[in-house]
């Protein structure tokens, strides 16, 4: 079990998916983790790699549902 929190971000279709979404926002691949979810995957970022930089969360959700 990781001691770090983590910010469930969505659901993918597959592993690489969800890596080409996370390089896309410049998020660090050591900064994920996916888990299996029906046919796809989801994806939850480190809540510290997400940080205070006016970058919110929130604003990578809304991109994520929204097309980008």
């Amino acid at each position: 079990m990781s001691n770090w929190d983590f910010q469930e971000m969505g659901d993918f279709g597959d592993e690489a998916a969800a890596e080409r979404w996370a390089k896309r926002n410049d998020v660090d691949l050591r900064d994920i983790r996916t888990s299996r979810r029906g046919d796809g995957v989801r994806l939850e970022i480190r809540r510290s790699a997400l940080g205070d930089s006016g970058r919110r969360d929130n604003d990578l959700r809304d991109g994520r549902r929204t097309g980008w």
